[in-house]
Parts: C-alpha cells; structure tokens; sequence
C-alpha cells in the first residue's frame, strides 16, 4: 500500500485502501498455501502484526478519520521541541518510561488537537496499524499488552494511567484508549463481512497480535534478556527483553510480552528506509533487471579494496537525536562512484544500530545480536553489521521472522502452544553466525568520525536558524 507524501513531513497511508490491500494478500496467500497443500487450508488462528506508534483514529461511528500516520510522520517536530522546552519530555520519561518523539500517538494527537480541532473532536477510538486491521477481521477494537505501552501507561503499573494523559493534555481522551488484551488472546472472531473479503472462515479466532518489531524477536527467538534482538527495517529498531523497569533517555521502556516482563528499545527512522530512497534516486537502473541487489553487490565489491572517508548521515525521516537534525554525504570528491556511495549508506545505517545498541548496553554485558529486517538476508550487511557493533552476529534462517512471532500468537491463542518458551522451541531454526572481523578497526573509526559529524551539523543547523 502507497505512501501518501504529498504534504512535507507527512507520511500518510489510506486506512480503506490498506484494509483492501491487506484483504487482498490474506486472500492471495490461502490460495497460495491450498496449492502447497493440494486441498482447502483451514487456519486455527489468526493474528495480526502492524508497525508501531503512528496514528490510525476512528471516529465515533467506527469510521476512519481521516488518513493514519505512519511511522515516518514528522509533523509534530514542533510539539516535541515544545515539550523538550518545557519539562514535558522530562516528566514524560519518569513516568512512562520514554521520551515522546514526532511520530509518536501524544505528539500527533497533540498536533491535531491543536490544527485540527474539529477532527479532534470526532475521535471515537486511537489505534495503531494492526488494531486497525484486527478491527476490520472482527468488528472490535482493542489494542495488545505490548503496543497499549506506546505512550499513555504508567512505566511501573505497565497499565493505562489518567496522570500520562493529562501531562500531553489529552485528559478528554481517556474514553477513545483501546481495551488491553495479553498477544496470545482472542480478541474476536473473523466476521461475515471480513470472510468474504480475505476467505478466512466465519468465525475464526483472532488474536490480539504484536507490535511488529516485538513479533520480530518473537521469531527470532528473542523473548529474554540474554540477547539483543535488532531489526534493520524501515525503522532501525534495537531491543532487549527485561525484567525491571528501567528507563533513560536513549531508549524506550515499553510492555513486555506479559506483566513483569518489559521491552526497552532504542529506535529511530533511519534503516533499510535510506536504502530504498537510495535506490530510488541513483539505481533507478538497477531496478529495471531481475536481481537488481545483485548487480549493486557487485558495484560494492569493485571498491571493496578502495575505501573512502565518505560518511552517510541517514537521517532522511528522523534521528536519535531529539533535534530535527537532517540527512546529509560528507566527503564526496570527483572520483567517487555509486558503489562508493552506497557503501557509505550501508555503513551509515550500521553506525546508527551501533549507538542505539550501545545506549542500550553500554557495558557490553550481551555478546550476541540477533539480526532481522530485509537488509538481513544479505550477508555482505550481516557482515558489516557484525563488525560495526563488534558483537556476533546471528540472523535467523526464517526468511520473515516477523511472521513467524505474530503466528505464535495464533498459535497460543488457538492452544497449539501453552507459552512462549515452547512455541519457540518448536519453531526457531537455523542461526547463521557472522563474528567480528579485520573491517570492525576501521570501522570504529568510522563510527567515531560518524559521531563528530553529526554532532557538528546538529551544532550547525543550531546556528544557522539563530542567524
């Protein structure tokens, strides 16, 4: 389903279309699937998984309000510097555990509210991606333990809390929050109107499904504390499982699986999203054959011997940092070639999992990273990425460990599996393992220029607009 950028800093998608879309790939994949089998495959769940914060409302009739928000939204940019400004980020972090960033559900409800007052007035019910799929599978709305935590919970009671509401002024809000069910839940049954659009049957079970990053170390295996579960998709997500609510300003501190348990991630919007403008922009070519990854691979391994002091800022829909710092090449010269700069990107993405991986693990207590995302399945970014965080590297063999994580959750929710543990024993395959090797001293000085570079173009947008 399109993005629909037409507005600066807006990356919005059609609720309607991406229902139909969805519907239709429900539809496509059980044809598919009764072909394997050779008869009619009936599921014994469903579930659904969604990326997460953005904003999918409805309105009081249960009708889209407008289109969602994704992910990549950064309208309210200004909201967050006003709360940076005025202690609202401080106090935001001790009570929920995390500091709001733009696409955040508070920041843009807070930019509707205060843009958009006649449509603030109509919302009826927040969602995010997946509860707005789930509600078109079954009629209800609800949300899931992990994802109810995106901004409106008190850290330590991991339950929705009036005082979080109030501190976004959003107090007259508290009626539209979703009700809270635990992953592996029915949360509804798979109505007429959806069976005849997917061809799931009347009827079948729903669970209440993950967020998709936290699907992601589901299904690579991930559901403790012994190892660090990193996803290099659109967001570049870095998260691990604890067992104490601990918060600090690098990073989120969100639900776990089930109470007691909590997912601290350190994210920002700057992955595999730099890959794909990149592509876009100077491999249009590439995208004309039928492997156009192969072809790029081999204009990396041209310079393979021929580094390059370009670095790669990727900051194109976002930063970890809390200014609106931008995407940027620095040393370019006359005799750099594509493959020059897309290495660059590539390392760029790297150095920015290193300093969220390391704000989350700064003792280095974890010794494995254990790698998903699409940019996963290449080994030459598997390998960098082990070098880059001078940790091993294990990526899973499952080819969307996403979709593996929220099918678990079907499979509790239909009593295939009796907890996490044992549907992961039976599920996880095969690691591949990249260890660190002869690139990772280059690379960390790589990283550490990376680091000035962009605390001098923070330093120098600072000025610029003071001028």
């Amino acid at each position: 389903m399109p993005q629909i950028k037409a507005i600066a800093h807006h990356v919005e998608r059609d609720m309607a279309g991406h229902w139909d879309a969805s519907a239709r790939a429900i539809r496509v994949a059980l044809e598919a699937a009764a072909q394997v089998e050779g008869n009619c495959v009936t599921p014994a769940a469903v579930a659904v998984a969604g990326h997460g914060d953005g904003l999918y409302l409805l309105d009081h009739d249960g009708e889209p309000l407008g289109p969602a928000a994704t992910s990549l939204d950064s309208r309210a940019q200004k909201v967050i510097e006003g709360w940076d400004a005025d202690g609202t980020t401080d106090r935001a972090l001790a009570l929920c555990g995390q500091q709001p960033f733009p696409a955040s559900p508070a920041a843009l409800l807070a930019y509707i509210r205060d843009t958009e007052p006649s449509r603030y007035a109509r919302i009826g019910a927040i969602l995010s991606c997946k509860d707005w799929l789930r509600y078109r599978l079954t009629g209800e709305i609800g949300t899931d333990f992990t994802e109810a935590s995106v901004a409106f919970t008190d850290m330590r009671s991991q339950s929705y809390s009036a005082e979080a509401l109030e501190l976004f002024g959003l107090g007259d809000l508290s009626q539209a929050l979703p009700s809270v069910h635990l992953p592996g839940a029915i949360v509804g049954h798979v109505t007429r109107e959806a069976a005849a659009a997917t061809g799931l049957p009347i009827g079948l079970p729903v669970a209440a499904g993950l967020h998709d990053v936290v699907a992601c170390a589901v299904g690579s295996g991930v559901a403790g504390p012994d190892v660090l579960a990193v996803v290099a998709g659109t967001y570049s997500i870095n998260e691990t499982f604890r067992t104490a609510p601990q918060s600090g300003p690098g990073w989120l501190t969100r639900n776990g699986l089930m109470p007691g348990q909590w997912n601290c991630m350190s994210i920002s919007p700057a992955s595999s999203a730099n890959l794909d403008w990149f592509v876009q922009q100077a491999a249009r070519d590439a995208l004309e054959i039928d492997d156009p990854f192969s072809m790029l691979q081999q204009e990396l391994d041209a310079v393979e011997q021929d580094p390059s002091d370009i670095l790669y800022l990727p900051y194109l829909f976002g930063s970890p940092y809390r200014s609106d710092v931008a995407g940027a090449f620095l040393g370019l010269r006359g005799w750099h070639g594509r493959g020059h700069m897309l290495r660059a990107v590539a390392e760029g993405i790297a150095f920015n999992h290193r300093q969220h991986v390391d704000a989350l693990d700064p003792e280095r207590s974890i010794p494995s990273v254990r790698l998903t995302g699409g940019s996963s399945r290449n080994p030459y970014f598997a390998q960098m990425m082990a070098d880059t965080l001078e940790r091993r590297v294990e990526v899973p063999t499952t080819l969307e460990a996403g979709a593996l994580g929220v099918a678990i959750c079907a499979g509790l929710a239909s009593g295939i599996y009796d907890s996490w543990e044992e549907a992961q024993a039976r599920t996880i395959g095969s690691l591949r393992s990249y260890s660190p090797g002869s690139a990772s001293a280059r690379l960390r000085v790589g990283y550490a220029r990376y680091r000035d570079a962009a605390a001098a173009l923070i330093d120098l947008q600072a000025r610029t607009r003071h001028t």
